[in-house]
C-alpha cells in the first residue's frame, strides 16, 4: 500500500514532483509565517555578530547576544536597522553591505554613543532645587 505524502501547511495530498508543498501558496505562507521569520532574524544576528567579531568593540563585552547591537558609524548613510525583524526578510548582499557601515556595540556603550552628555556627573542638590 502506498504512502500518502501531504502539503506539511495544509494536509493536502502532494502532487507529482511536489515534496513537502502542495503550493507555491502554501511555501510562502511557511516562509512568511511570524515564527519562520523570528528563527531566520535570530540566526542572521548571531552570523553577523560574529563576523562583526562577536564582543563589542568599544569594551569588549561578550555574555549575551541580546545585548549586542550594530552602531551605524555615519547616521547620514544608514539605509535600515541591522535589527533581527528588519533582516530576517532582506538580501545578504544589502545586509552586508549595512553591515560594513557599522560597528559592534553593547548596550551600555550603544547607549553612550547616542547620550554622552547624559553622564552621571554628581550635582550639588542646591544647583537641582
Amino acid at each position: 500500500m502506498k504512502q500518502i505524502i501531504t502539503c506539511i501547511v495544509c494536509n493536502q495530498p502532494l502532487q507529482g514532483r511536489q515534496s513537502k508543498f502542495c503550493s507555491t501558496k502554501c511555501k510562502n505562507k511557511l516562509h512568511q509565517g511570524y515564527n519562520a521569520q523570528k528563527d531566520r532574524g535570530v540566526k542572521r544576528k548571531l552570523e553577523l555578530i560574529k563576523l562583526a567579531g562577536g564582543k563589542c568593540s568599544k569594551c569588549g563585552y561578550c555574555k549575551n547576544s541580546a545585548a549586542l547591537s550594530f552602531h551605524h558609524i555615519d547616521a547620514k548613510e544608514k539605509e535600515f536597522k541591522l535589527d533581527m525583524r528588519s533582516i530576517s526578510n532582506r538580501d545578504k548582499r544589502s545586509i552586508m553591505a549595512e553591515l560594513d557601515k557599522c560597528v559592534l556595540l553593547c548596550s551600555n556603550c550603544h547607549a553612550e554613543e547616542h547620550n554622552p552628555h547624559l553622564d552621571l556627573v554628581p550635582t550639588p542638590l542646591s544647583r537641582l532645587l
